[in-house]
């Protein structure tokens, strides 16, 4: 087989070009989440022996490998697949195939060892003549390709999806390819509701939802999403819309999903977050003015260090829920703040085993002065927060006065570089959970400073 790529980027889009890529396309926009540098990266920014980066003229150059697959160009970069098993690639696409088949006119994507001796997935169809991807036309795309083995090496290689024994030209184009784990579907600068982002996820997506108000109500079926409001203060929805009945704000009934950085409040008093899915984790949400904050119905569920205030119920739990963690809430102005349906059965973990929630009906005895109430708070004989907070709960209060001050910082500092068992631990100092204090603690302090309840 011979394969001819051209690298023909003209003025096909209507906009500005710099150094032949498009303005949107450049380098230091392409990139967005938080994937570690340097393992999945954007294959548009890698150089090859032999083009720029976006295609390569692979006539008689080791950037081609042709004998016994079908693909005309691979990059030199070796990428690994992320722990999820799955990656994402999107970017802008365009071709001429000439050869007289009409039905085989498509460019397809392979994933490939990285010695090239064989696919660790076959080809992927980017543009599809029988689809109505028509030729010398830019196209963008998104590729989902699962199922994949975690820290496998891999290459990316374009070309034609099937063998082919006759001479032709093939040209293809692409810019601004990105491999990524995760997609990031923004609201509303890609979808101008959180609704519309829930129905075009896909397991491991990221939906960020902007800072304003939000009119709907949310079912989340999916699993292993994650929905991630800008600000819970300023990202606010407001369910329960247009209904005669009520209806519950956010309904979660997917498995591993993860809410957080909003304000859920209901107009006709109905349930806030309600959780039907396991796995869930409610985290760092305001929960305001409605009949039931948060409803929790299924086991293995995490509430965490959410304000929930305003509420008839502030948590309702069914009698039978286990191994659930509640830590880190605030609980005020609520007519109670845990409902327990009876007969209550179920155990769950309601502190961390140093902290627990704020409860502004709690006892307020704190003789140490170390910012924990002294008496635990007992919800019922099988439900028992043993080390209430004082104050609200501030992410980076280490000493838990009711405000991240200087002392916090202090304290930070003085455990840092510490872990269970060292001399220096404070379990008050690791901000972010993860069994060692480091730069991220401190940092998570420092980006809250001044904040007080």
């Amino acid at each position: 087989m011979k394969a001819l790529l051209l690298v023909s980027l003209c003025a096909v889009l209507s906009v500005s070009y710099v150094k032949g890529f498009p303005i949107e396309m450049q380098p230091n926009l392409w990139t967005k989440g938080t994937l570690p540098a340097n393992h999945y990266v954007n294959i548009s920014q890698i150089s090859t022996p032999y083009g720029d980066g976006m295609s390569v003229n692979t006539i008689g150059y080791p950037g081609a490998f042709e004998s016994g697959y079908d693909f005309f160009a691979y990059y030199i970069e070796t990428f690994v697949v992320p722990p999820e098993g799955r990656i994402f690639v999107s970017g802008y696409f365009r071709y001429n195939d000439n050869t007289p088949h009409i039905d085989r006119k498509y460019l397809a994507m392979y994933l490939l060892n990285p010695d090239l001796s064989g696919y660790i997935a076959t080809a992927t169809r980017i543009l599809d003549y029988a689809q109505g991807h028509a030729p010398g036309t830019w196209y963008y795309r998104n590729l989902y390709i699962p199922g994949l083995t975690p820290g496998m090496d891999y290459r990316i290689a374009f070309g034609r999806g099937d063998l082919c024994d006759m001479e032709r030209m093939l040209e293809a184009d692409w810019a601004a390819v990105e491999v990524v784990s995760s997609r990031v579907l923004e609201v509303p600068s890609h979808y101008s509701t959180i609704h519309e982002a829930i129905e075009v996820a896909s397991a491991g997506d990221i939906i960020q939802v902007a800072a304003g108000t939000y009119h709907e109500n949310l079912v989340i079926n999916k699993d292993s999403l994650r929905i991630i409001g800008e600000d819970r203060s300023t990202t606010i929805i407001y369910g329960n819309v247009g209904n005669g009945s009520a209806v519950t704000s956010v309904n979660i009934t997917g498995r591993n999903v993860q809410f957080s950085g909003f304000t859920v409040m209901s107009y006709s008093q109905a349930e806030g977050i309600s959780i039907n899915g396991k796995d869930a984790a409610i985290v760092e949400n305001n929960v305001a003015d409605n009949a039931i904050g948060i409803g929790i119905h299924m086991t293995n569920s995490r509430v965490l260090r959410n304000n929930i205030y305003g509420n008839l119920q502030g948590i309702w739990a069914a009698s039978n829920i286990q191994n659930c963690t509640l830590y880190g809430n605030s609980f005020y102005n609520n007519i109670e703040h845990v409902y327990y349906q009876l007969p209550a059965q179920g155990i769950n973990s309601w502190d961390n085993g140093c902290a627990g929630n704020f409860w502004n009906n709690s006892s307020s005895i704190d003789n140490n002065g170390d910012g924990i109430d002294d008496n635990p708070h007992i919800i019922n004989v099988n439900n028992i927060d043993r080390y209430p907070l004082m104050h609200p709960f501030l992410l980076g209060d280490v000493n838990h006065d009711g405000k991240v001050d200087i002392q916090d910082l202090a304290r930070v500092s003085r455990a840092f570089g510490s872990y269970p068992g060292h001399q220096e631990w404070n379990p008050y100092a690791d901000i972010n959970e993860d069994g060692k204090i480091d730069i991220q603690d401190l940092a998570r302090t420092s980006a809250n400073f001044g904040w007080h309840e």
